[in-house]
């Protein structure tokens, strides 16, 4: 059974994909604003090597919301039924 999604859940996943951004803005500040000193070179790469498979894992669900609306043809249904309304 296809879930059902509409323009919210996949407004939320393209929410969630810029969440890299904030991401990696935060590994930034951890890099070179800890109080704590700099990350050693091999906890700078595991924390890399995780947000890349965890925006992968974004990117993944974002395009399965969108690829189930296209199958659905949720777009198709909307752009229509709102030319008809004018």
């Amino acid at each position: 059974m296809t879930k059902e999604y509409d323009r919210f859940n996949l407004e939320t996943e393209i929410q969630n994909v810029w969440q890299t951004k904030d991401d990696l803005d935060a590994i930034a500040e951890r890099i070179y604003d800890d109080p704590d000193g700099p990350m050693t070179e091999d906890e700078i790469g595991n924390v890399l090597i995780g947000l890349s498979e965890l925006h992968n894992i974004r990117c993944k669900k974002l395009w399965k919301v969108f690829e189930t609306m296209i199958n659905e043809k949720i777009f198709k249904d909307t752009y229509y039924e709102s030319e008809t309304d004018i």
